[in-house]
C-alpha cells in the first residue's frame, strides 16, 4: 500500500504516485490549502482511495465550556477552526465514506515544536501557559490510529488524545519536572476555558485508548 503526503505541485505528483491513502496535515495559506484538498478529493473520487484529514479541536473553540465528542455540533470562533470545519465539510461532501476526519487537541512529540518551545522557555526562564483544561495527543498515538484506520478500512470521525482532561499549566509543570529542567516563570496566555477532544466511539483499539497524561509525559521524556 502506498501512502502519500500532500505537497506542492499536487496533481502531477498524484498522477505519478497514484496513492491509495492520502494523509493531510497541510499548513500555510488557507486558500492554497483548500485548493489542494479540492484537487486531492477530486482525484480520489475518480480513482479511488482514502483521505485521512487531520483536523483540530478548534472546530469547537466557540464553545469552550466543556469537552467535546465526535458527534457534537461544531462551533468555531477562530479563523483556524472555521477553516478546518470548511475542509471537513468539503471532504465529506466529495468523498463520503472515503473521507476520514481525525480531530486533535495539543499534539506532542519528542522533538516537536511544542517540546522545543518548552525547552527554550526553561532555558530562557520564561514560558507562556494557558488558563485552560485540555487533553493532549502524542505523534505516536495519532500514527497508530491512522495505521489502524488504513488496515481496517475504517471511516468517519475520530477524536484522538489522552483520556484525561488536565489543567494545561499543571501538565506543563509535570512535563518540566519529568524533563529534569528548571521551572521557568510562567506568563499567562489569553486562552481560557476547555479545549479537549474526547472520544465516544466503542470500536477503537486499546492502544489508542490507553493513553493518559502520565503515559504521554513518560513517552516524551524517554530517550
Amino acid at each position: 500500500m502506498r501512502r502519500f503526503a500532500l505537497g506542492m505541485e499536487l496533481l502531477p505528483l498524484l498522477r505519478q504516485v497514484r496513492p491509495d491513502v492520502i494523509v493531510s496535515a497541510l499548513r500555510g495559506d488557507f486558500g492554497e490549502q483548500l485548493s489542494a484538498h479540492e484537487t486531492a478529493a477530486d482525484y480520489l473520487k475518480e480513482h479511488g482511495g482514502k483521505m485521512i484529514f487531520l483536523s483540530t479541536v478548534n472546530v469547537f473553540d466557540g464553545s469552550m465550556d466543556r469537552p467535546h465528542y465526535e458527534e457534537d455540533p461544531r462551533e468555531p470562533a477562530s479563523g483556524y477552526g472555521g477553516f478546518k470545519m470548511q475542509c471537513e465539510d468539503l471532504l465529506r461532501e466529495r468523498l463520503n465514506r472515503q473521507a476520514v476526519i481525525l480531530r486533535l487537541p495539543f499534539v506532542w512529540g519528542r522533538n516537536s515544536p511544542r517540546m522545543q518551545a518548552v525547552s527554550a522557555g526553561c532555558a530562557a526562564g520564561q514560558l507562556e501557559v494557558y488558563d485552560i483544561q485540555s487533553n493532549h495527543a502524542s505523534d505516536l498515538q495519532a500514527a497508530e490510529l491512522i495505521e489502524w484506520i488504513i488496515l481496517e478500512d475504517q471511516s468517519g470521525t475520530f477524536h484522538v488524545g489522552t483520556q484525561d482532561v488536565i489543567d494545561y499549566r499543571q501538565f506543563i509543570e509535570r512535563l518540566i519536572a519529568a524533563m529534569g529542567a528548571k521551572k521557568p516563570r510562567f506568563v499567562q496566555g489569553e486562552a481560557h476555558g476547555v479545549m479537549a477532544a474526547l472520544n465516544s466511539r466503542t470500536d477503537l483499539p486499546h492502544r489508542t485508548l490507553s493513553w493518559d497524561s502520565e503515559r504521554l509525559i513518560q513517552y516524551l521524556c524517554t530517550p
